[in-house]
């Protein structure tokens, strides 16, 4: 019980100090002219994968110290792009007509198909060793780069009044240590529950901490959708899922090569693929999610959860 009280904990503190650091981030991205779209796929994305980044960091500092973690870092990269996919998408969806403009679709939905089969290739013999764990963080940064110079050959829009920039940094730095030290908690807490359950520690990051540390992006996808900025909100969860296959496995893997589980290869990255080539064509066929298609985002969740759990033992 009490170990379940430090993921709670843990996951409340990730949440929090997300909250705080991201508001001011937005703020600052706001004052200087930033388009939504670059704006959800790069600073929303990554200010909300702060939880996951700062646990894969702290997970791979532990296997340095001879704690096996591994399973909680891919399972939850893995575990929150699947929760964001699907439940967070299908979500929004029942709060607002989800649409997508046609060059995300190709370029954006294009990236994350591939990041999740340069995942799966890469782990394919069942380890991310660091030569491919830095070849996850290379196509990051080209991914990146192309985004920022395209948003640079946007004309310019005038920016707001740069006010309270220091209050704002403050504001930042204090969100960053808060997720610093609620990522321990929820780690520690973790790996503790899983040993003492006799869980798998993959299930464990999959389910429990994948779908904590998407709580940033489910509030902030609400809210988008609530106000109409559907683009926003959906850009969001496809910058996330990218950032999240790529980053903190990459990251994580730097610091100590990763061994990826068979249930992993054969079914989470499979079911992975499939809800996003499922979310694409909701897109392209149906100019955009609507309540029906959001519903079956979210029963789509709930099959896989309820098939990881069935089958936990059986591989």
């Amino acid at each position: 019980m009490e170990n379940f009280a430090f993921v709670v904990l843990g996951l409340l503190g990730l949440w929090l100090g997300t909250e705080l650091a991201l508001r001011s981030t937005i703020e600052l991205a706001k004052q200087r002219g930033l388009s939504h779209g670059f704006l959800g796929l790069t600073v929303l994305a990554i200010g909300t994968d702060l939880p996951e980044l700062v646990i894969a960091i702290q997970a791979g500092l532990s296997q340095l110290g001879g704690v096996e973690t591994a399973g909680i870092v891919v399972g939850n990269a893995i575990g929150s792009a699947i929760t964001q996919g699907s439940l967070v998408l299908g979500v929004a969806g029942l709060f607002g007509y989800l649409r997508l403009a046609p060059r995300m679709i190709r370029r954006d939905g294009g990236v994350l198909v591939l990041s999740i089969g340069v995942v799966a290739m890469l782990a394919a013999d069942g380890q991310l060793d660091r030569l491919e764990s830095g070849a996850l963080l290379g196509v990051y940064a080209i991914y990146f780069v192309s985004l920022f110079q395209a948003e640079r050959s946007r004309p310019e829009e005038p920016s707001k009044p740069r006010e309270r920039g220091m209050r704002l940094v403050l504001s930042i730095l204090g969100g960053l240590v808060l997720v610093v030290i609620s990522a321990e908690f929820a780690v520690d807490g973790a790996v503790a529950l899983a040993k003492l359950q006799g869980w798998d520690q993959t299930l464990v990051g999959l389910l429990l901490i994948g779908a904590g540390t998407s709580l940033p992006e489910l509030a902030l996808s609400l809210g988008a959708a609530a106000k109409g900025r559907t683009g926003l909100s959906v850009g969001n969860i496809i910058g996330s899922n990218i950032f999240d296959l790529l980053v903190p496995l990459g990251i994580s893997g730097m610091i100590y090569p990763l061994s990826v589980s068979v249930s992993t290869l054969v079914i989470d990255l499979p079911f992975l693929a499939l809800l996003t080539l499922a979310a694409l064509v909701f897109f392209i066929r149906k100019r955009g999610l609507q309540r029906s298609e959001a519903i079956a985002m979210i029963v789509l969740y709930s099959c896989f959860a309820v098939l990881r759990i069935l089958l936990v033992d059986s591989i």
